[in-house]
């Protein structure tokens, strides 16, 4: 069975790009715009990690984060944040995250990261 990554961010053209990448490499991918689909996506389809936009609409990422990790049944899941700030910037909210990807970030980097947390599709 392939591994699923959820991918937030409100930007369609990010989203499309790394959907293409990551569907490519097999691995099964859904996509959110902002922070409430996100919730909506974890509860529909537990994803294996998600990568997790920190600017987006109607909930921030480390909201999300937040949510997920006080649910039992998803506080386990990797999350990656996906941001223009450093961890040192987030201050205590960095604790919701396993790690980052800084703005402008290249696929290899974010191929890099999942693997490291869930391995190959």
């Amino acid at each position: 069975m392939s591994k699923r990554v959820l991918f937030v961010d409100d930007s369609p053209t990010i989203t499309s790009a790394a959907y293409d990448v990551l569907d490519d490499l097999g691995y099964e991918v859904d996509l959110a715009y902002n922070g409430k689909e996100a919730l909506d996506r974890v509860q529909q389809n537990k994803p294996d990690i998600i990568i997790l936009d920190i600017e987006m609409p109607k909930l921030k990422g480390y909201e999300v984060a937040e949510v997920i990790r006080n649910v039992p049944e998803f506080s386990k899941i990797p999350l990656i944040a996906l941001t223009s700030v450093s961890p040192d910037e987030l201050k205590e909210k960095a604790r919701f995250f396993d790690a980052y990807l800084r703005k402008p970030f290249g696929f290899d980097q974010m191929l890099k990261i999942i693997k490291s947390k869930i391995g190959n599709p």
